[in-house]
């Protein structure tokens, strides 16, 4: 019993002391995360516009790999014909979206408004059909019905204030990996 003990002891020493090497990793993220969210919440505008034309990037690259994947082997046409349909519509949002600023955000909007709908009406379909934390499920799922309502009504606010969001949430987030990095660093020396 007590080689089993002492095995398990060198095990968590060894694995806290390799994990403790690399605790300038958190400390390197929890700084990132720091000052991109100082940066969304001082330059919110700035911010969805860098936003929009990664999403506009992300749609053109998804949009190619999708008609590309339609000419794969081993998929029926119906998902054959979804993947081209999918991919040249990525593909030309986002050729939309690159070709003017403003264009991007509206896209951004569209989609993040679209997503949230998706996702409350997703939860609502859960609770109708789980037991299980069926009032939340209603409450998340009419919670992100609104969302994106407001989201698709007033995309120029909401936007502004999902940057807030995120910034706050990157700085909250990046002060607890500074945190821990140092409590992790502390640990791995005293190991």
């Amino acid at each position: 019993m007590t080689t089993v003990d002492e095995g398990s002891l060198d095990l968590q020493e060894g694995g806290m002391g390799a994990i403790g090497k690399h605790w300038g990793v958190l400390l390197f993220l929890g700084i990132t995360s720091l000052v991109v969210g100082i940066i969304a919440l001082v330059w919110p505008g700035a911010t969805i516009v860098v936003i929009a034309i990664l999403v506009a990037a992300w749609l053109i690259v998804s949009g190619i790999f999708q008609i590309i994947r339609g000419f794969s082997h081993g998929i029926t046409g119906g998902m054959r014909a979804l993947l081209f349909i999918s991919g040249a519509l990525s593909l030309i949002l986002g050729i939309i979206a690159i070709n003017g600023i403003f264009q991007a955000v509206e896209i951004l909007a569209i989609l993040i408004g679209i997503a949230f709908l998706f996702r409350g009406f997703g939860l609502l379909f859960m609770a109708a059909e789980d037991g299980n934390g069926r009032g939340w499920n209603i409450f998340g799922g009419i919670v992100m019905l609104i969302g994106g309502l407001v989201v698709l009504t007033w995309p120029g606010i909401s936007l502004v204030t999902l940057a807030w969001v995120t910034g706050i949430w990157l700085i909250v987030g990046g002060i607890f990996e500074i945190v821990g990095a140092f409590k992790l660093r502390s640990l791995a020396k005293a190991a």
